[in-house]
């Protein structure tokens, strides 16, 4: 696999080519063992790509149990539909390298399936998306870059996921987005760039973060998201923000009980911010010359009850 640097620089050129190539129309079929794969298939049983599919207008769908490797080779698009579509329960997906697609890789629904050690690279929307409460997958070692919209969105329901040593970088919007999930568990994770926010939670409630590196973008907390809890991340560049919000059922919400502790915030003004936000905790967090805390009032709700204890370096 390349580096991040290297990906930017072959698909800067790949990529143009591609969306400029007009697709072959050749008849979807299933696929694995002895049956090679090609754009559209679906996978059944097991199949190591032997070469790279491109000017694909939908990608590979891989069904239960089965495992796809594609060795380092790409699944290429022309900027729409979905590179892998992951379906059923407990398959395999690893070693792809996919691009150009609107989501690279998309998990719908079913659950236990492992996704690791792939190349995400310019995605016109998500790199990979967790979507129709699919749960309890590890995503680990991946590399998502310069997303279209977010790197990682875990969708509504998406709950127990893990998320482990992904590299997320240069989305155009989150890096990573979890969106009314509950018992995730990130881990391990290095985020920089991106045009919001490193890690936005929303609506989300008792997810543990852990050892996470995070710069240039800040770790916002926003509406209904209760009970999270951040150990031992390290933050530059960016704070911590929790955030009140006006959901359209739900009225102003804004979180409360999470507790941070452990961990850095570095080379910001100020460390942590509750707007609205209650009863939230912080100790023993690394920090420089920030402000460790701003409060204020928002959509009517007080912020009141948090409690920050910080280590100055």
């Amino acid at each position: 696999m390349l580096g991040a640097d290297g990906w930017r620089g072959v698909f800067a050129c790949a990529a143009a080519a591609v969306i400029l190539t007009a697709p072959t129309a050749v008849a979807a079929k299933e696929c694995g063992g002895a049956v090679a794969c090609a754009c559209g298939d679906t996978l059944r049983g097991a199949t190591v790509l032997a070469a790279d599919l491109v000017d694909c207008r939908s990608g590979l769908r891989v069904k239960d149990r089965a495992a796809l490797d594609c060795a380092g080779h790409a699944i290429a698009g022309n900027g729409d539909g979905e590179g892998i579509v992951v379906e059923g329960q407990g398959a395999i997906v690893r070693g792809c390298v996919v691009t150009a697609f609107r989501t690279g890789i998309r998990l719908r629904a079913g659950g236990g399936h492992l996704i690791e050690g792939n190349d995400l690279v310019a995605n016109t929307r998500y790199g990979i998306e967790l979507a129709t409460a699919t749960s309890g997958n590890r995503l680990s070692g991946n590399t998502v870059l310069d997303s279209g919209d977010e790197g990682i969105h875990v969708g509504t329901g998406a709950d127990r996921n893990e998320l482990l040593d992904n590299a997320i970088a240069d989305s155009g919007k989150e890096n990573l987005y979890l969106l009314a999930v509950e018992g995730c568990t990130i881990s391990g994770n290095r985020l920089s760039g991106g045009g919001a926010a490193a890690m936005y939670v929303k609506h989300s409630a008792g997810n543990v973060f852990t050892d996470n590196d995070v710069a240039d973008r800040p770790i916002q907390l926003r509406g209904a998201s209760d009970g999270n809890v951040f150990e031992g991340n390290d933050v530059r560049g960016a704070g911590f923000l929790f955030q009140a919000y006006r959901d359209a059922k739900l009225g102003w919400r804004a979180p409360r009980d999470n507790v941070v502790f452990g961990g850095s915030v570095s080379d910001v003004k100020t460390c942590f911010r509750f707007d609205g936000a209650a009863r939230n905790r912080v100790s023993g967090v690394l920090v420089d010359d920030c402000v460790a805390v701003a409060q204020k009032t928002a959509g009517g709700l007080k912020a009141t009850g948090n409690a920050v204890q910080v280590v100055r370096d």
